[in-house]
């Protein structure tokens, strides 16, 4: 790797890396002489020099009436990189507390049309690890309905990780399902309406998906907290039941 490239990978820019590079091939210099040997204009040199004059890497003499600049050994190199490293050391706490707060904000995605909410039930099932557990407030849509909405391995997938699932439906959608070893299954109260827009939730891991089956879209929230709170919201209801 040529020095050029080395000195901007440790912060120098192209205009300081060359006035250095200039010091140290070619000795003491002025300042006409570090625009010449450099290739830079005078104006540059000037405002370049003090930063690097800051950084330890360049030094002053006056010799007579004239100031001829030195650069100063190439091992300071290795104590500017050090003090980048502290630096960057120092800095780490406030890095990583921001990309945490990145982190836990909360990412919606939209998705539309059939296979849009075919997207979400695959997310459900492919994102879960063997024998986790999800839990759905299911609509009214009948099982025949719903079926178009499945990818075609959606059940594949899901018995063969062995998802558990509980589920609050309304009783007629809860008579369309059959008892099963990993489906526990409350209904609401025959009086409630709860279930009459067609739209259900899903909790699963640290999302929560909202699919409306009267437009044919679904909203999907990642966040660890929402889908906590949800979760215990969800059973606190069913435990209700």
């Amino acid at each position: 790797m040529e020095i050029g490239e080395i000195l901007k990978k440790i912060g120098l820019n192209d205009k300081e890396a060359a006035i250095y590079i200039a010091l140290l091939e070619n000795g003491p210099l002025t300042i006409s002489g570090i625009a010449k040997t450099s290739h830079l204009h005078r104006p540059a040199v000037y405002q370049i020099l003090p930063e690097l004059e800051k950084r330890g890497l360049v030094s002053v003499s006056i010799k007579g009436k004239l100031k001829y600049y030195v650069a100063e050994p190439p091992t300071k190199l290795k104590t500017l990189l050090e003090n980048l490293n502290e630096s960057l050391e120092s800095a780490l706490p406030d890095l990583e507390a921001s990309y945490k707060s990145r982190e836990d904000k909360p990412k919606v995605k939209y998705f539309k049309g059939k296979d849009g909410i075919g997207q979400v039930f695959m997310d459900l099932v492919t994102s879960l690890n063997r024998n986790d557990t999800y839990y759905r407030y299911t609509s009214n849509t009948d099982l025949e309905k719903t079926e178009k909405y499945l990818p075609k391995n959606y059940r594949v997938i899901r018995d063969q990780k062995q998802l558990q699932r509980y589920i609050i439906n309304n009783a007629d959608s809860a008579k369309q399902r059959g008892p099963k070893l990993d489906r526990d299954v409350k209904v609401v109260p025959p009086e409630s309406d709860l279930f009459d827009y067609e739209v259900s939730m899903l909790i699963y891991g640290d999302k929560i998906a909202f699919l409306d089956f009267n437009t044919e879209t679904a909203i999907t929230i990642e966040n660890k907290h929402i889908a906590e709170f949800q979760r215990k919201l969800f059973k606190l209801i069913y435990n209700k039941l």
